[in-house]
């Protein structure tokens, strides 16, 4: 697999991109193992129907899962570790997106330092959020998830535009990209359009899910076309 997309890539051994990719779909089927286990032990709740029983996968945030209290007021100390350690492995998943992505980007590209840059900073705001519930600490929690977003947003957009002029196969990624940020940038809008609602509309947890659905399934393609590649990345 050649790196010469980058001038910072081609330092680095071929493997070294292997190895990354192979990282990345491992946190990514963690966290899709954790996050079952913990949705399974939810004991109910949601902001519009605090009464309702389980887990609701499009009613419910993915924060709500980790809070030692669910919404229907029963504690849940075990599944909320689960959710914790299941969002902590969808930010090692991130960022292995953030640092695979370049491996598909046309020879003399420069925004590798970009993306790996601001993706980083990004999942380290992302890593905060469960770690910050907001029944112990407010807003902090909802404006950690706006930080990061508000970093994570440009370093994929970046990555799209490369990538838009990398060549067939990482136009295709580059697709797959724009369609997962504009419902990333939607659900970040809707959100802070109904920060601060004790009870926000069905939509918003809706669009949560639906982004990071099409995220995942954008870190997927991105690692694991990098593990499969036998030659070159690039189309």
């Amino acid at each position: 697999m050649t790196t010469d997309g980058d001038p910072a890539a081609n330092s680095e051994k071929p493997p070294a991109g292997k190895h990354a990719a192979v990282a990345t779909l491992l946190c990514l089927l963690g966290f899709v193992g954790f996050w079952a286990a913990a949705t399974v032990l939810y004991p109910g709740g949601t902001w519009s129907d605090r009464t309702r029983v389980g887990e609701s996968f499009f009613g419910n945030f993915f924060c709500d899962l980790t809070q030692p209290i669910s919404l229907s007021g029963v504690a849940n100390p075990v599944g909320s570790r689960l959710a914790q350690c299941g969002m902590l492995l969808f930010a090692g998943a991130l960022f292995g997106l953030f640092w695979v992505v370049p491996w598909h980007f046309a020879s003399g590209s420069r925004a590798q330092p970009w993306v790996r840059g601001l993706g980083a900073a990004s999942v380290l705001a992302f890593v905060a959020v469960p770690l910050a519930p907001s029944q112990r600490y407010g807003h902090l929690h909802a404006v950690l998830a706006l930080v990061s977003g508000g970093l994570g947003i440009p370093a994929a957009l970046a990555a799209v535009t490369v990538l838009w002029a990398s060549g067939r196969r990482a136009r295709a990624l580059g697709a797959l990209g724009a369609l997962a940020l504009a419902c990333a940038a939607f659900d970040a809008l809707i959100f802070i359009r109904h920060f601060g609602e004790s009870a926000p509309p069905l939509l918003v947890p809706a669009a949560q899910k639906i982004a990071a659905l099409l995220v995942s399934t954008w870190i997927a393609a991105v690692a694991l076309l990098v593990v499969l590649d036998k030659g070159s990345v690039r189309a």
